[in-house]
């Protein structure tokens, strides 16, 4: 069966190159068609903890199938690994892999889902957590930026869990239960659990719906008396359930790991592995900071007044001063055109916003070429989108820049979003990306 679906794939794959060789065209693909064997969305840890802009698993799945892109004990790098769906795809498929990313919750996913530890062991120190937890009798104050967020029990029993929780001695113990209490801390606050960026549920937005709005109302108050302790102790059962999948699935000899926290200094060596895979972040699309300030201030990985350090970090970042903006240009010409047509318009916050999107991610793309090993393979996921009502075509303008650094474009897939995660409409001028496109290159 494997060596059917191995078989299947290839000839795919091959049908795809020959195609775009011969027409130039992009091939439109549903890749939830295209490996039916991954209908169930909760696959292995891949749902341990919520995270805006997901990359669907299937694609990594799809190109790790067989050794077209990838030796069998080849090294995997993901550059922009968000959540480690490539790195986990890649262990499963009996490869190490390593990843980047300038978040540090994203970073705790990866690590956390990529590491097995035994039910029984998980088990017992949350028995421990929780009764070291329920003992705890400190009153401690918090910062209003966050106490909003909280009922004050609440606040009391997250803070008594993570006090529990940072006496687990064992590292990759504690950054598991880490995690579960990051998902917990964000589902028993006050924020909209439809919105990924955190924002105060506001019944009043649906005084056009009688029913919803009461609906959410009654939640409200739910979530003043809810236990959190009962929240935690179910969030870390599940998601013990589900790093138990793992068991005996991953190989001994493989491993993934955290190797950079920027694309742009990734700190490996020239030519040292065998096939990129990646997500780039989009053109002033990404929010991913935003999304995660709460999270990120319950488990220390930042202070409140450090949070816009942090989003600079960031690749495609939105919020910058009006004393660092500037006329700005790239150097891919089709992508200068549009900025000229922006700045001309007056629109020069947003025309240097993608213009420094593009010249950041080049030097990510050079870091990204410069480890790569010949004749080996770049597969990127990445979508277009719209700029004060321009299209801007980034797909187009990162083909055009590797290809000047001397990568050969084999062929590219599209493939429709069917969750838009971060992709929020700003105004009437701004626009959902609603396409993803696959580029696969070859050095």
């Amino acid at each position: 069966m494997v060596d059917q679906r191995q078989a299947r794939i290839k000839k795919e794959l091959e049908a795809y190159r020959l195609s775009y060789m011969k027409t130039g065209m992009p091939i439109t693909v549903n890749f939830r068609s295209l490996v039916p064997e991954l209908k169930k969305s909760d696959r292995y840890s891949h749902q341990i903890h919520s995270y805006p802009a997901k990359l669907l698993a299937n694609i990594p799945y799809y190109f790790l199938a067989t050794d077209v892109f990838c030796p069998s004990n080849g090294i995997v790098l993901d550059p922009f690994c968000g959540t480690g769906t490539v790195l986990l795809e890649a262990l499963l498929s009996g490869r190490s892999a390593l990843g980047a990313d300038a978040n540090p919750l994203a970073e705790l996913i990866t690590s956390v889902k990529t590491n097995y530890i035994a039910k029984e062991t998980l088990q017992e120190t949350l028995g421990q957590i929780m009764k070291r937890a329920k003992s705890y009798r400190k009153i401690i104050e918090y910062p209003n930026a966050v106490a909003v967020w909280y009922s004050m029990t609440s606040l009391r029993q997250l803070t008594n869990l993570q006090r529990a929780i940072n006496k687990v001695e064992d590292e990759r113990q504690r950054a598991f239960f880490e995690l579960c209490f990051s998902s917990t801390a964000r589902k028993v606050s006050y924020s909209d659990p439809s919105i990924s960026v955190p924002v105060r549920w506001n019944p009043r937005r649906f005084s056009a719906n009688p029913n919803r709005e009461k609906e959410v109302r009654e939640k409200l108050e739910e979530l003043k008396t809810i236990n959190v302790y009962m929240k935690f102790e179910t969030i870390c059962k599940a998601n013990i359930d589900r790093l138990e999948t793992l068991n005996g699935k991953i190989r001994d000899d493989v491993a993934a790991r955290i190797v950079a926290n920027d694309a742009r200094q990734l700190g490996l060596e020239d030519k040292s592995v065998d096939l990129i895979l990646t997500s780039p972040p989009y053109a002033g699309a990404q929010k991913y900071i935003r999304a995660s300030w709460l999270n990120l201030y319950w488990l220390n990985r930042v202070k409140l007044e450090n949070v816009r350090e942090l989003k600079k970090r960031n690749i495609g970042r939105e919020d910058y001063k009006k004393s660092e903006v500037f006329e700005s240009y790239t150097g891919i010409e089709a992508a200068d055109q549009v900025l000229r047509m922006l700045y001309n318009k007056g629109k020069t916050e947003r025309a240097f916003l993608v213009a420094n999107y593009l010249n950041e991610m080049k030097v990510a793309l050079d870091e990204s070429c410069r480890v790569l090993k010949a004749n080996g393979y770049m597969v990127i996921v990445i979508g277009n989108n719209t700029v004060c009502g321009q299209s801007f075509y980034t797909q187009d303008y990162l083909t055009r820049y590797l290809e000047c650094k001397g990568m050969t474009l084999q062929f590219k897939l599209i493939d429709d979003i069917k969750s838009y995660g971060l992709m929020t409409k700003r105004n009437k001028t701004a626009n959902r990306i609603t396409r993803e496109w696959i580029l696969v290159f070859k050095k």
